[in-house]
C-alpha cells in the first residue's frame, strides 16, 4: 500500500512538469486501474476555469501545508516513524490533493458533489469529505460531520437502487432486523452468503454495524464482509417501515389462525355465513331477545337461533329487549341476520307505533260493528211496532 502512495506523489509531480495520464501510468502498469480515475480527476481539474481563491485562504493552507510537511520530516526522523509511516503517506497524499484542488478552484468538488460509487469522479468526493474530517479539530463537529457523511452514503444506496446499477459499496447503520441469511441495516436489505466475513461476535438487533459488499439491481446489497462498530456509535436511524409491515402482517395471520383454530373444543361448529343470493327471500320479524351467545355470535329470539357475526346491531343488546330482526334463512335452517334494531330505536318504536295504529284501527272498526248491530236492533223494534198498531186496526174495524 506504502508503494501506490509513493508512485501517485511521483505521477502527479510528473503531470504537473507536463506528463500526460497515460505515460506516467505506461511506467507504473501494476498500479494503473487504481490511479487512473485519480490522475484523470486531477487532469480535467487542471483545464476548468474557476476563479482564483482569496489570497489569504491560498496563504492559511500553504501555512497548513508546510506545518504539516514539518511534522512529517520529524516524524520521519524519530525511531518510530514506521509505525505511522502509511497514515503520514495518506495525510501527503490528501495534503498533495487538496494543493491541487486550492490552484484549479473548487470546481472539481462541485463536479464530484453528485456523483454515485463507480463514477470517476467518485474518488474525489470521498477524498475532499476525508479532509473536511481531518481538518476539523472540534470533536462535536467531527462527530456531526460523519454522520452526515454516513447519511449520504445511504442516499448514495437509494439512488444505485433506483437506477438498478451494480457497483461495490460501503455504509453504516443500526441493525433492524436479522436472521441466518439477511440483516436490514437502517432499511437496507444485506444478503448473507458462505462467503460473507462476519464478526467473531454475534450480530444482534440494535447493533451498530459497517458493511461492504455489491449492489444489485433488485435493491439488495451482497454483503462481502460485515464489521461490528463500538457501542453508541452515532448513525443515522432510518424507520424500517418494510420490517414493520412484515412483522403486522404475520400478527395479522396470527391473529386470523388463532381465531380459526378456536379456543373451545365443545362450542359447537359456526357454518360461514353465506351471503343471500338474488332468489333468496329476505324476511324481517318482531320478537324478544332470550339469549346471546358473544363467543359463537349466536343470539336467540323467540326460541330461534339466528347468526349475528355480519349483523348491523342497531341499539344495546339487553336480554328480554324487543327487537326486530331482518334476513334471510341459511344454509342448515340457521337464520342469518343482516340487520338488528334493539327496542329504544327509531325504527323499532316505528314499528311499535305501526302495531298501535292497527290495533286502534282494529277497534275502531269493532266499534262501526256494533254500532251497526245497534241500529239494525232500532229498525228491527221500530218496524215491530208499527205492524202491531196496524193488526190493532185491522181488528176494531
Amino acid at each position: 500500500m506504502s508503494n501506490l502512495y509513493d508512485v501517485l506523489e511521483k505521477c502527479l509531480i510528473e503531470m504537473e512538469q507536463g506528463a500526460d495520464v497515460d505515460t506516467v501510468l505506461f511506467r507504473h502498469p501494476e498500479f494503473a486501474d487504481e490511479l487512473r480515475p485519480i490522475l484523470e480527476a486531477s487532469e480535467k481539474a487542471k483545464g476548468m476555469a474557476a476563479p482564483d481563491p482569496a489570497a489569504d485562504v491560498v496563504h492559511r493552507n500553504r501555512a497548513k501545508v508546510l506545518q504539516r510537511a514539518a511534522e512529517m520530516r520529524e516524524a520521519k526522523a524519530r525511531p518510530s516513524s514506521r509505525i505511522w509511516s502509511v497514515p503520514l503517506r495518506r495525510i501527503a497524499v490528501m495534503l498533495t490533493v487538496i494543493v491541487m484542488l486550492f490552484v484549479s478552484g473548487t470546481g472539481l468538488v462541485s463536479a464530484a458533489s453528485n456523483t454515485l460509487p463507480g463514477d470517476n469522479l467518485y474518488p474525489v468526493k470521498r477524498t475532499w469529505e476525508d479532509l473536511l474530517l481531518l481538518f476539523t479539530f472540534n470533536p462535536q463537529e467531527r462527530e456531526l460531520l460523519e454522520f452526515e457523511h454516513e447519511n449520504e452514503r445511504l442516499e448514495e444506496l437509494r439512488e444505485l437502487f433506483a437506477e438498478g446499477r451494480s457497483v461495490k459499496v460501503d455504509f453504516a447503520g443500526y441493525v433492524t432486523h436479522h436472521s441466518a441469511t439477511e440483516l436490514r441495516v437502517s432499511g437496507i436489505s444485506v444478503l448473507i452468503s458462505s462467503e460473507t466475513r462476519l464478526p467473531a461476535q454475534p450480530i444482534a438487533v440494535g447493533d451498530p454495524v459497517r458493511v461492504r459488499g455489491q449492489t444489485h439491481a433488485d435493491g439488495l446489497v451482497h454483503a462481502e464482509w460485515i464489521e461490528l462498530l463500538p457501542p453508541g456509535s452515532k448513525l443515522p436511524e432510518v424507520e424500517d417501515d418494510g420490517h414493520e409491515t412484515e412483522e403486522e402482517e404475520e400478527q395479522e395471520a396470527q391473529i386470523d389462525d388463532h381465531s380459526n383454530s378456536g379456543s373451545d373444543d365443545d362450542a359447537p361448529p359456526v357454518e360461514e355465513p353465506q351471503m343471500p343470493d338474488e332468489e333468496v327471500e329476505k324476511q324481517t320479524f318482531n320478537g324478544i331477545l332470550e339469549a346471546m351467545d358473544d363467543k359463537n355470535q349466536l343470539w336467540t329470539v323467540n326460541g330461534r337461533k339466528l347468526d349475528v357475526s355480519t349483523a348491523e346491531i342497531i341499539g344495546t343488546p339487553v336480554i328480554g329487549a324487543a327487537v326486530k330482526v331482518e334476513g334471510y334463512l341459511g344454509s342448515g335452517d340457521l337464520f342469518v341476520v343482516t340487520k338488528i334494531e334493539i327496542a329504544g330505536s327509531d325504527s323499532v318504536n316505528s314499528g311499535g307505533d305501526d302495531n298501535n295504529q292497527d290495533n286502534n284501527d282494529g277497534n275502531s272498526n269493532d266499534n262501526g260493528n256494533d254500532d251497526d248491530d245497534e241500529n239494525d236492533n232500532k229498525n228491527d223494534n221500530k218496524n215491530d211496532n208499527e205492524n202491531d198498531n196496524e193488526n190493532d186496526n185491522d181488528n176494531d174495524d
